[in-house]
């Protein structure tokens, strides 16, 4: 059989966390699974980066939500890979915006111009807003990835 690196170990682990993501969303009777894309500046690699995710519905009222996502950023001296198991709590429910808080598992691979490729496992701490009306809505994002390679992530993108 053979042998999985360290990349391929953690993509089977997000892949498993989006799994699980589906199942639980799956319970709510009409649940809506909706996917994004998503653009962001990654202040301490100094980067730019793109995305995309899903966002599923965890609870029948829409409050809680699994946001599973992968991002790649782009630096002049490294770049990064983000698999994230976000989770979030929407605290609005009765206008055309929402706010919320969230947190989850994070992996980031950095990639350096120079050296050996680095896989470091963290926690995402997030908060956002978006809109909640309309077939494509936009949403901004905040995002701190506790890690030992720490990000900060401003990032902005549409749902559909």
């Amino acid at each position: 059989m053979p042998k999985l690196n360290t990349t391929h170990r953690f993509v089977a682990i997000f892949l498993l966390l989006c799994g699980t993501g589906w199942t639980v969303s799956a319970t709510s009777a009409k649940a809506a699974v909706d996917t994004d894309v998503r653009a962001g500046v990654y202040m301490d690699a100094d980067a730019i980066g793109v995305g995309a995710g899903v966002l599923a519905p965890m609870s029948s009222d829409h409050r809680w939500y699994f946001n599973p996502n992968l991002e790649i950023g782009f630096g002049d001296e490294e770049n990064l890979i983000f698999m994230n198991g976000d989770f979030h709590y929407d605290f609005t429910q009765n206008s055309n915006l929402t706010v919320w808080m969230g947190a989850g598992p994070a992996v980031l691979v950095t990639d350096p111009e120079v050296g050996d490729s680095d896989t470091d496992v963290g926690l995402n701490l997030l908060t956002g807003l978006g809109g909640t009306s309309g077939n494509v809505r936009p949403f901004a994002q905040l995002k701190g990835v506790v890690a030992d390679n720490s990000q900060v992530v401003l990032q902005g993108g549409i749902r559909f």
